[in-house]
């Protein structure tokens, strides 16, 4: 855990580098994963974290006013996701919710709906079976086997698509949970 951030991003809005190599190497990581889970190439994913590095880095004079820099940069990874996709024609999970009204000093809330916003996502990316079974099972609140039942699939079966997508949701989740 990064102690004591604040003065941390003083410091760097000053110049520090050591500031700004403690502030890569905890955050660094944590970028990297989360737009992974987006993008889904490691290599691109390191370069745009390091790109979004320089660019703190660049700006380091103007980050006194920021009170949370996981939260300005789970926008900034945000934001570099889908400039990614669109510049790849790639399908970004965030990419119609870019609500730029948002300031940089996000809450909880909007991180709650942030993470149910991705879930939502994920679940109507998910294979048509797959999503039709999860969403018995956590929608509908149905069994197991009234799910099998009503599919006329193998209990064995419902469970492969629950077990499938709840560890799909869990990758999202983990990784915005780094920011929070």
């Amino acid at each position: 855990m990064l102690t004591d951030e604040g003065k941390i991003i003083e410091r760097l809005s000053q110049g520090d580098e050591e500031s700004f190599r403690k502030l890569f190497e905890y955050y660094y990581p944590k970028a990297v994963s989360f737009l992974l889970a987006l993008i889904q190439d490691e290599n691109e994913a390191k370069d745009l974290a390091q790109n979004l590095f320089v660019k703190i880095w660049l700006i380091r004079s103007s980050l006194g006013k920021i009170r949370s820099l996981g939260a300005y940069l789970y926008r900034m990874c945000r934001n570099a996701a889908i400039d990614y996709g669109r510049t790849h024609k790639v399908k970004i999970p965030l990419e119609e919710h870019t609500d730029d009204s948002q300031s940089y000093d996000l809450d909880e809330e909007y991180f709650a709906r942030e993470r149910q916003y991705q879930i939502d996502r994920m679940v109507e990316r998910m294979p048509q079976k797959r999503k039709q079974v999860f969403l018995m099972s956590r929608k509908q609140g149905k069994s197991n086997d009234e799910i099998s039942a009503e599919l006329g699939i193998s209990k064995k079966t419902v469970e492969n698509h629950i077990n499938a997508a709840l560890k799909e949701l869990r990758k999202i989740t983990s990784c915005i949970a780094f920011f929070l």
